[in-house]
């Protein structure tokens, strides 16, 4: 009981602090402040009346990374109830995601924003980590230090109505 009861204080704290990035059902269009940033956090958090998923993101520089950063948006990498299995290519790093919401399908189809060091720069060490929520939880990710997210896997379920998330993380490792 003592356990469920700071778990729910914790969650409760995290949705108060939390600065979304979007309302529910509403669009999410967030990139970092800077193309030589990355995103090393996302929280999100579930609705059961709404269906839907807010988000707040937050970035920091990516160390090592010095000359010109060329930046783009995906379109989109998912149809509503589909999974989103996406990639940054050419050793770039995720910098900033957008989606929309369809009240029908209680979904969002996802478009992400990578960023990629211009010359001489590559990934190591990649892994997916595993699932970070379960159906309708709250999630709170740290990117571990000296990571950068590259890629995201995420499966929806029509009967929950809600979407879990992986992500792949690689090191960034100049030639």
């Amino acid at each position: 009981m003592k356990t469920f009861f700071l778990a729910l204080v914790a969650i409760l704290i995290l949705e108060i602090s939390a600065q979304w990035k979007n309302n529910w059902d509403r669009p999410l269009n967030f990139q970092c402040p800077s193309s030589k940033s990355y995103i090393y956090q996302i929280v999100s958090t579930h609705n059961n009346k709404k269906e839907d998923r807010r988000f707040d993101f937050n970035c920091r520089p990516v160390h090592d990374v010095a000359g010109p950063v060329s930046c783009s948006l995906s379109g989109y990498v998912n149809n509503f109830d589909a999974p989103v299995l996406y990639t940054c290519p050419n050793g770039g790093y995720l910098n900033g995601v957008s989606s929309v919401h369809d009240n029908k399908k209680e979904d969002r189809r996802y478009r992400f924003r990578c960023c990629t060091p211009r010359s001489g720069y590559y990934h190591k060490n990649c892994k997916w980590t595993g699932y970070v929520n379960n159906w309708d939880e709250t999630f709170n990710y740290f990117v571990p230090s000296g990571y950068v997210i590259r890629g995201v896997n995420s499966i929806h379920d029509n009967k929950k109505e809600d979407r879990r998330f992986k992500f792949e993380i690689c090191q960034i490792a100049k030639h």
